[in-house]
């Protein structure tokens, strides 16, 4: 490893460079017309939660807004006492609808 340099003495060498007319070229190599533009990232859906009555298998029986949980978990006691098998309630994201 060297000396670091000090940045006075780089200064004085390089104006003594420009006194004497040694300055190098310093030419910018032209840019690339091949290089490709990154396109803008589409935006993102607006997306809503939802509560979800699901069987065992995580498929979705009904739906009902994030505000009706006490609803989501009432439809799921009455359709384990028809018989239908083990229920859960889980909250889901969808994608908002324009309407």
């Amino acid at each position: 490893m060297g000396k670091p340099l000090n940045r006075f003495d780089l200064r004085a060498e390089a104006e003594a460079i420009e006194r004497l007319g040694l300055t190098p070229n310093k030419a910018r190599k032209p840019r690339d017309e091949s290089t490709e533009r990154r396109s803008k990232p589409a935006e993102a859906l607006k997306m809503r939660v939802v509560w979800a009555v699901c069987d065992v298998g995580g498929k979705t029986l009904a739906t009902f807004d994030y505000t009706n949980k006490a609803d989501a978990e009432a439809h799921a006691a009455a359709l384990k006492a028809k018989g239908k098998g083990p229920l859960f309630v889980r909250s889901i994201k969808q994608p908002m609808t324009s309407s």
